[in-house]
C-alpha cells in the first residue's frame, strides 16, 4: 500500500514539474525612458495587462536606463516587445538591421507628432537664425524631438553646434523645458506634449519641427512569427475596445494604434544624416 501512496506521489510531482516547465515565461515589454521609471510603469500597466490576457502570457514592464542601453537592447534582440521613438528606430535599424514592426501610436487623431523649439515668453528671440551666440537646452542625445530634429532645424537655419555660445545635454524633456525657464539656457528643445504642461508657465514657441511619424512597437527579431501576429492583431484591435482611452491616453496622449512600415521615417533618416 506504502508503494503504491509512494508512486502515486512521485507521479504527481513529475506531473507537476512538467506542467511548470511547460509553463511560457513571462514577455518583457521595454521603454525607452522619455519618463521617469515609475511613471512609466504606471503608465504602461494598463496595455500590459491588456497583452496579457490577449496573449494568455504574463507581460512585465521594464524600463532602461538611458536611451542608449535602450537602443542596445532591442537591437541584440533582447526584448520581446520595444517601445521607441522614431530616432532610435533608425539608429537600431542602422546599425543591427531591420525588425518585425507591430504598431505605431495615432497621437490626437494623427500618425505624426512635432517637436518644439523654446524660449521663455519674454524672450527677444523670435527665429532659429537668431540663436547664433545663444545657449541651447537639449535632452538625451538620442531622443527624437530633444536632440535630433531640433538640431537638423538648426543646421537648416545655418546654426551649426559651433554657432552656440554654450550646449548641454539634460537628460529629459522636462529637464530641458525647467532649464529654460529658470533662465538658465535661452532655447531648448522638447516634444509637443511637455511643450504643452508648460506653455501656460512662461515657454513660448520659437518653431515647430516638420511631420514626423510617431513612436512605435515592434518586436525581437526571433520572436516566433505567429506570436509577432497575435500581438499586432491585439494592438490594432484596441482600437475597436469601448474602454481603449484607459489602455491609451497615459501613453504620449494616445488615441489609437495604427498599421506601421519602415518606409514612413525616411523622412527622419534625411534628417539625421545631416548630422553625419
Amino acid at each position: 500500500m506504502s508503494s503504491k501512496i509512494s508512486l502515486c506521489l512521485m507521479l504527481g510531482v513529475l506531473l507537476t514539474a512538467g506542467s511548470a516547465a511547460a509553463e511560457p515565461r513571462p514577455l518583457t515589454l521595454w521603454i525607452h525612458p522619455y519618463l521617469p521609471a515609475t511613471e512609466l510603469i504606471t503608465r504602461f500597466t494598463p496595455l500590459a495587462e491588456y497583452l496579457s490576457q490577449e496573449l494568455e502570457r504574463e507581460i512585465e514592464v521594464r524600463v532602461q536606463q538611458n536611451y542608449q542601453s535602450h537602443i542596445d537592447l532591442v537591437g541584440r534582440d533582447l526584448a520581446d516587445i520595444a517601445y521607441l521613438g522614431p530616432a532610435s528606430y533608425v539608429q537600431i535599424t542602422d546599425q543591427y538591421g531591420a525588425k518585425p514592426l507591430l504598431a505605431k501610436l495615432e497621437v490626437d487623431r494623427s500618425a505624426y507628432f512635432h517637436g518644439m523649439v523654446v524660449v521663455r515668453h519674454d524672450s527677444p528671440l523670435r527665429e532659429l537664425a537668431g540663436l547664433q551666440g545663444k545657449s541651447f537646452a537639449f535632452g538625451d542625445p538620442n531622443s527624437t524631438m530633444s536632440h535630433i530634429v531640433p538640431r537638423a532645424m538648426l543646421k537648416r537655419a545655418g546654426i551649426t553646434l559651433e554657432h552656440l555660445a554654450r550646449y548641454d545635454f539634460l537628460g529629459s524633456h522636462h529637464d530641458v523645458a525647467l532649464a529654460v525657464l529658470g533662465g538658465y539656457f535661452e532655447a531648448g528643445a522638447v516634444k509637443q506634449e511637455v511643450f504643452a504642461m508648460y506653455q501656460k508657465r512662461g515657454l513660448r514657441m520659437l518653431a515647430e519641427s516638420p511631420p514626423i511619424a510617431n513612436h512605435l512597437l515592434l518586436t525581437r527579431a526571433d520572436l516566433p512569427p505567429e506570436l509577432i501576429a497575435r500581438i499586432r492583431e491585439a494592438l490594432l484591435a484596441i482600437n475597436q475596445l469601448p474602454g481603449k482611452e484607459e489602455l491609451l491616453t497615459a501613453i504620449e496622449d494616445a488615441t489609437g494604434m495604427l498599421p506601421v512600415n519602415d518606409q514612413e521615417y525616411d523622412e527622419l533618416r534625411r534628417m539625421m544624416d545631416l548630422q553625419s
